[in-house]
């Protein structure tokens, strides 16, 4: 029998569960983020090396999003925030809808999934990097409590990778 499973069964369902919701959250948002880093389904595939119908059936929920799709889809979001830093609202969403942790309320939480969906159909439309980021802002102005949060998390050194692999 695991000796960390008797000693610190909880600590471990504490992490699955964890995992988990990290996993729903990026798939709940996958296809915004996706648009909003400008990609296509077919190009997001052909970087973690599926079809484009794995991306598409990820993100009308036809099939879950395993722990090994959620890594590479992560690392190369991660990677597009690194190599395009002009297009600030790619790191705003990503920091938002799935790195603010508990720190948005379920309704706070919708609302900016909300501003995100229509700046992703702007995004989709091929409106431009930095009228995103001004739309975006825009709309999220009437939400102020995301606003601190948006700082505190770029700002943060929160490492995803850490938090899962533990």
């Amino acid at each position: 029998m695991c000796y960390t499973c008797i000693i610190g069964g909880d600590t471990m369902t504490n992490d699955f569960d964890e995992r988990d919701r990290q996993i729903r959250k990026l798939q709940q948002n996958l296809s915004a983020i996706r648009k909003i880093a400008g990609w296509t389904a077919e190009t997001l595939g052909n970087k973690i090396g599926v079809t484009k119908q794995t991306i598409s059936n990820l993100e009308n929920q036809k099939s879950s999003m395993n722990f090994t799709q959620y890594i590479a889809i992560r690392a190369v979001i991660d990677s597009e925030i690194e190599k395009n830093q002009e297009n600030e609202v790619l790191h705003k969403v990503v920091a938002l809808l799935l790195d603010s942790e508990d720190r948005l309320d379920e309704d706070d939480y919708s609302k900016v999934q909300e501003v995100v969906g229509t700046v992703a159909a702007s995004a989709a439309g091929g409106t431009p990097t930095a009228k995103l980021d001004a739309l975006f802002n825009v709309l999220i102005k009437s939400m102020p409590i995301v606003i601190p949060i948006i700082g505190a998390i770029i700002g943060s050194s929160t490492n995803w990778m850490k938090k899962l692999l533990k």
